[in-house]
Order: C-alpha cells, then structure tokens, then sequence
C-alpha cells in the first residue's frame, strides 16, 4: 500500500509539473507581442494580392487592438478580416513561440472575364471577383450577359478551364440570343455556334476531333463558321 502511494504521489508530481511547464509556456504565448508578420502565398504564380497587401492588413488589424499582443482568441478575428478580403478565399493564421503572426493565402482564381458594365471576374465557385491591380488573369472574354445568366454559362466555363486544349484555344463568349451562345478561338477567324449550354462533353468532344482532323489536313483556314448546336455532328461552312 505504502509503495503503491509513493508511486501515485510521483506520477500526480509528474503531471503537476507538466501541467505547469504547459500552462506556463501557453500564458507566455499568449503574452508575447508579435515580432514579425511573414505571409505564404499557396500558389504565387498569379498574384491578385500581394504579400505586402496581407501584411498591412495584418498590420492594421493589430493596431486596431491598441497594441500587439496576440492570443487565441483574436487568431480567428485576423482571419475573418482576411477572408473578406475580395482577392482572398481563404486564409489560416498561425502564432508561433517566438512571436511571428504567420498567415498563409490561398488566392480566388477567376475562369472568365465578365463585360457588363465594365468588366469582373468569374472565379472557380461562380461568384462574381472584382479585377486585381496587381494581375491580369488569361481567361475567356464572357459578353452579351446579365449576372442572372451566370450560372447558365459557368459549366461551360469550368469544362473549357478544366482543360489544356480548350483553356488556351477559346479566348470569348459571347451570348447571341435567349440561351444561344457563340465562341471565338485564338488565331482563327470563323466563328462557333455553340448554342445551348447542353450536351458540353459532347459538344466539346466532338469540337476538338474536328479541330485535329483539320488542322491535319491544313483546312482549318478555308470555314468561317464552325456549327455545334445539332449535337451529333459537326457542320461547317466554307468562306
């Protein structure tokens, strides 16, 4: 019995002392001013914010507390001014020991160019994104719409950007009449009369075997229309 409480009065030491060491180091966290503010773009190959935009955030949101104390508790705070940020679609903010606020940005990315009174972006989740001062992103020119019609034209979108070929090959859309659309390609001047938004896979898949084929025979030059709209099949017509 006696052994047997000597053991359990060491192990309840032990755990005091952790619990201590913890607690402790945790308050001196908490407490510890912030040294420096370093920002981690996850994908810098286009920049519509910049590391130094984040940082003066950051540094704005701090002052605004009065001073440059860090706790848990205004972790999520920083993040929630972050993420309204219009160029932002997420962010985590982390707090290290020895007082650096680190804050890593993963970026909106557009998949379209809206003109509509003036000119917007269409991002990945087919929200409207402002343009950037700082980037201009390569994405097709969408035309002749109403933000009402957005949702009709983003499963277009998002299978032309979802693929290499067609992502660098359609540079517009433009929208013609009541769900017909038309598309521009890059270094050719017929036109594509896409019609509805339906039967994409189709329509697209059937658009890149007759691209192949003529481009083959070098007879890409001799159309000046390119029509998609009957599904099945691809008519063409000769300048």
């Amino acid at each position: 019995m006696k052994m047997f409480n000597l053991h359990t009065l060491r192990l309840i030491l032990i755990l005091g002392v952790l619990f201590f060491l913890v607690g402790f180091a945790n308050h001196r966290r908490k407490m510890k001013p912030v040294q420096s503010v370093e920002v981690k773009l996850m994908d810098a190959s286009k920049i519509f914010i910049t590391e130094f935009q984040v940082k003066d955030l950051l540094q704005a949101t701090l002052s605004s507390h009065g001073d440059s104390i860090v706790n848990e508790s205004n972790l999520a705070h920083f993040e929630k001014v972050l993420n309204a940020n219009d160029m932002v679609k997420s962010s985590e903010i982390f707090y290290s020991l020895d007082g650096i606020l680190s804050a890593e940005i993963i970026q909106r990315q557009p998949i379209a160019r809206i003109k509509e009174n003036g000119f917007y972006y269409l991002d990945q989740d087919g929200e409207p994104m402002p343009l950037s001062s700082n980037y201009s992103s390569r994405v097709p020119l969408v035309s002749g719409v109403k933000k009402k019609d957005l949702k009709e034209v983003y499963p277009l979108l998002m299978k032309i950007e979802a693929d290499d070929f067609l992502k660098k090959h359609i540079i517009a859309i433009r929208k013609i009449s009541e769900k017909n659309y038309v598309l521009s390609v890059r270094d050719k001047d017929y036109m594509v009369n896409f019609g509805q938004i339906s039967y994409l896979e189709k329509k697209l898949n059937n658009y890149k075997v007759f691209y192949k084929k003529a481009a083959q025979y070098k007879k890409l030059d001799n159309y000046k229309r390119i029509d998609l709209q009957f599904g099945n099949q691809v008519v063409c017509t000769i300048k």
